[in-house]
């Protein structure tokens, strides 16, 4: 038995579907300029919290987020249709951290993963002060945004050190396996190559193995996940979601793929409609499998 969420009126959708997250939404709170204390070998982040004005419960259940950009660009306002929706629906937090950007000719390497060990580690320290339940913080990520939030749902090696595991992961169009991003990008590296540096597979077949989060995925159980993608994406594969959802079945956990048809990566294109249903979509996944 889930959650009810609460209804979102059509002002409120305007404020998340028509304008950038870092602008208002009647209904929701916005902090900036959080401080992330920064791993060992890489620099302080910083975040932002979306939460709603009227919680449902204190403390309030959670999502620590992570937002698109092809490891390169992007800051954690990239989450804010996400974060709105999820705070008036369900009375979640959302913590949308940063983390190190890299290119070709500096690639960041594994240790991007560290950011995500470092934003995790801060909110579940810090839940009391941000009025967040710590045992019930899911993760989430948006395109490139999807290989930190994977590799804290799986519990991989690159994380060691997190206490807790999260309750739940929303994929939203993001690589899980490097390996078969590979080949259906037609043996041609992508964003990948800010992370790796140039060469693609044939260059780093190790790297690109290890750092795929459903290399890990095998110890279950893993948190139930909702797979997000177009089904026209030239960016990231379809293909990504059933690899999750197989990987999930396999480590004996639940996961639902989402196909949004006719649709590319972020779901590109006549989107607004399409944008509403991929987040009533989170919701209702969110008030069974996050929230209920």
């Amino acid at each position: 038995m889930g959650a009810h969420p609460r209804p979102i009126s059509e002002e409120q959708w305007s404020a998340i579907l028509d304008r950038e997250g870092h602008e208002p939404c009647p209904g929701v709170l916005l902090q900036t300029g959080i401080e992330i204390p920064g791993a060992e070998d890489g620099p302080a982040q910083t975040a932002v919290l979306y939460t709603p004005e009227e919680p449902v419960a204190r403390p309030m259940p959670a999502v620590l987020a992570f937002h698109g950009g092809g490891y390169c660009m992007g800051d954690p306002f990239g989450m804010g249709a996400f974060a709105k929706a999820m705070a008036l629906a369900l009375g979640v937090a959302t913590f949308s951290a940063s983390y190190r950007l890299g290119t070709e000719a500096s690639p960041t390497g594994p240790a991007i993963v560290r950011d995500a060990v470092s934003a995790w580690n801060h909110v579940r320290s810090r839940a009391s002060d941000y009025g967040i339940a710590p045992e019930r913080i899911a993760v989430a990520g948006e395109s490139a945004g999807c290989l930190l939030a994977g590799h804290l749902a799986v519990g991989s090696p690159l994380v060691r050190g997190t206490e807790g595991r999260p309750i739940a992961l929303y994929s939203f169009w993001g690589p899980l396996d490097f390996v078969a991003r590979w080949y259906d990008n037609g043996q041609s590296p992508g964003a990948e190559v800010n992370i790796f540096g140039p060469g693609g597979f044939p260059a780093h077949p190790a790297l690109y193995h290890w750092v795929s989060p459903l290399t890990h995925a095998s110890d279950g159980p893993l948190p139930p996940a909702l797979l997000v993608y177009g089904s026209t994406d030239a960016v990231v594969h379809p293909r990504q979601a059933a690899l999750a959802a197989a990987a999930w079945r396999e480590a004996r956990s639940h996961a639902e793929e989402f196909v949004v048809p006719n649709i590319g990566h972020g779901v590109e294109g006549d989107n607004r409609g399409q944008r509403r249903r991929v987040l009533e979509r989170a919701i209702a996944f969110g008030a069974v499998r996050h929230v209920g």
